[in-house]
């Protein structure tokens, strides 16, 4: 007997990178994992039906520089779903560099943390080079997002 697992979701990584997703995005049966991450159960199993069906899209909101000389940016990304047949668990397939729980890339939060405690640029001017929003008044001589990311590496 296999435990209910339908109101998990899951995030499995693509090998394609952010810049490669939006270039070009996955089809359905490229993005599809080779088996579930909550019951092991193989997605295409040889002469039997599929065990993950493409379960619609969901985008995904990604700021930041797509280049690390770039101008920061938002990008919407359409993250391909999935449903496993065998448990119900929901899976989300996303590009290598999306963080979890984050609105920011892997990369961006990277050299944000590398110009601000390796380079010792102010915050504000890595908030320039990093954030797609621009601040004005009291909000703008910091960048609180910074303290956040460095407690949580």
């Amino acid at each position: 007997m296999t435990k209910s697992t339908s109101s998990t979701s899951r995030i499995v990584y693509n090998a394609l990178d952010v810049k490669g997703w939006l270039a070009r995005p996955p089809s359905v049966a490229e993005a599809r994992p080779g088996r579930c991450p909550g019951c092991g159960g193989a997605s295409r199993p040889v002469g039997g039906a599929l065990g993950l069906h493409g379960h619609g899209l969901r985008d995904r909101q990604l700021r930041g520089p797509l280049a690390a000389d770039g101008e920061p940016t938002t990008a919407g990304v359409g993250c391909r779903r999935y449903r496993c047949t065998r448990c119900g668990a929901i899976l989300l397939v996303v590009p290598r560099g999306v963080a979890p729980r984050r609105q920011y890339s892997q990369a961006a939060i990277a050299m944000a943390l590398t110009l601000w405690g390796l380079m010792a640029m102010p915050a504000q001017e890595v908030r320039k080079r990093v954030c797609p929003w621009r601040r004005r008044g009291p909000a703008s001589t910091g960048w609180s997002t910074l303290r956040r990311w460095a407690q949580a590496a």
